[in-house]
């Protein structure tokens, strides 16, 4: 599990609902189950409903339960197909194409699937970017008519941070933010960066004045005509991203989609742990519901 299984060893090791059922329990409870309301370890097992009854409280408790699977009606292995097919493949996979792979009834059962997995993909406990950042902000959003740039109608705007490696890119973080206000964008450097850190800005007086921080601001010039380079490739890889995988450039949900983007890009040198990764974080992230993500 400590590197990406090929198609033919997925299969292999998932051939049968009860394989999945076990792999499951292995990897929530490796020292063995404990009852999550009293901690109590003895247990009755339902074998027909596959259930851990506690032999304390009597709290049944499935494989799933508490997990950002809580309540979804679907055999495991169809779960894990989805989350080995949303983290494997380089450049994501869209909710109807997911529908498609695993031949599910509705687009709305890929859909909620689907988001159910990016909540895993969200940050937790943010670490954050150290040394020297670049910051800039983007518009991301389909074409329309009118003024381009910052005031473009009918677009969200990003901020972007990038850890600069040398010549190299690190870390980086994406984040959906009202205005490009001093208020929200030194909020987003302060939420995501270390102090004390070299913060490389393209010259915006919104950045002025970042107290803790070592601000550099780069004016573009005949004579400096690359400025910030690391993140522009960021912000490309993002806007190639959303149209390659996607038939339209989300709005309500960008956040979620830019967690995903940050949570590949992050591991683009240890691809072959993303899956054991992502599987581990799905069964530890608390559920989501198709009411939460209509609201």
């Amino acid at each position: 599990m400590d590197t990406i299984l090929t198609l033919q060893e997925f299969v292999g090791k998932f051939s049968s609902e009860d394989a999945c059922f076990e792999f499951f329990v292995k990897l929530r409870w490796p020292e063995g189950f404990r009852c999550p309301v009293c901690g109590h370890e003895k247990y009755y097992f339902l074998n027909d409903k596959r259930l851990f009854q506690c032999k304390s409280c009597g709290r049944q408790t499935s494989v799933t339960a508490g997990t950002v699977f809580h309540r979804l009606r679907k055999p495991l292995s169809t779960l894990l197909w989805a989350v080995y097919l949303v983290g494997t493949t380089k450049k994501g996979i869209s909710g109807l194409e997911l529908q498609r792979k695993l031949g599910l009834s509705s687009y709305k059962s890929a859909w909620l699937l689907i988001h159910k997995i990016r909540e895993a993909m969200s940050p937790i406990g943010i670490l954050k970017l150290v040394k020297e950042v670049e910051v800039d902000e983007t518009y991301v959003g389909g074409h329309h008519e009118g003024k381009r740039g910052r005031g473009a109608d009918g677009k969200t705007l990003v901020a972007v941070a990038v850890e600069k490696n040398g010549k190299k890119m690190g870390r980086s973080r994406l984040k959906v933010v009202s205005s490009a206000s001093k208020e929200d964008l030194v909020g987003f450097i302060e939420d995501h960066v270390e102090k004390e850190t070299i913060v490389h800005t393209d010259g915006l007086a919104s950045y002025g004045n970042m107290d803790g921080y070592r601000h550099e601001p780069h004016k573009k010039s005949k004579e400096n005509k690359h400025v910030l380079p690391r993140l522009h490739v960021v912000v490309a890889n993002l806007k190639m991203w959303l149209r390659g995988t996607y038939n339209r450039l989300p709005d309500k949900h960008l956040q979620r989609y830019l967690d995903e983007f940050t949570f590949r890009f992050n591991r683009r040198m240890k691809t072959s742990s993303i899956f054991r990764i992502l599987l581990s974080r799905c069964l530890t992230t608390p559920t989501i519901t198709y009411a939460d993500l209509t609201a």
